[in-house]
């Protein structure tokens, strides 16, 4: 039997705070039923930046997660903000600020989109490579931001994913696809 989607018949932000937007949300399910009680992220959509150097090594920074409570090495990533006119523009920015290297739209390849929690969030997160990058800029942090910057070989990348040390589920997407979708950037 093929899926059919829910109706939404109404939503109402019950968010705590600016910073996490909650809304609950009534469906209508296909049989009819009535889920009054549906609660959802509506969190803004994420640019992941794969950077790869000119000398071939790949950036990654390291830094803690309050949601997990941990230290999580992961590629450079923020939030969509009303000031990007894209992803794109938001990767960019992301990459320059979390690690001090200023790109442009030709070095940077889509990989693809993917959707860590597609139950209880909208939150999309879309990946990207950027290629021939170099430490050209400074770091600009955010004020509650604490990144340490990481250049790993590919062959370092791939032992620290395969021991647990890389375990951001979007941040080893990205490294899998990119190494499918531009092969020539591995080789």
């Amino acid at each position: 039997m093929t899926p059919k989607k829910w109706k939404l018949l109404s939503k109402k932000d019950v968010s705590p705070s600016k910073w996490f937007p909650i809304e609950s949300r009534t469906y209508e399910l296909p049989d009819g039923r009535i889920v009054d009680d549906f609660t959802v992220t509506t969190l803004s959509d994420v640019a992941m930046v794969l950077p790869i150097t000119k000398d071939r090594k790949t950036v990654w920074v390291n830094q803690f997660k309050p949601g997990i409570g941990d230290i999580l090495i992961q590629l450079p990533a923020g939030r969509l903000e009303k000031k990007h006119t894209s992803m794109s523009e938001a990767a960019l920015h992301e990459l320059e600020e979390e690690v001090g290297i200023r790109a442009d739209q030709s070095q940077l390849h889509f990989i693809a989109k993917v959707h860590a929690f597609s139950t209880k969030a909208s939150e999309v997160v879309h990946l990207f490579l950027a290629e021939n990058c170099e430490f050209n800029s400074q770091q600009n942090l955010d004020a509650n931001e604490d990144i340490e910057i990481l250049e790993l070989s590919f062959s370092e990348v791939e032992e620290k994913i395969l021991n647990g040390q890389i375990w951001d589920a979007e941040a080893i997407a990205a490294w899998e696809l990119a190494k499918k979708k531009f092969p020539e950037q591995f080789a």
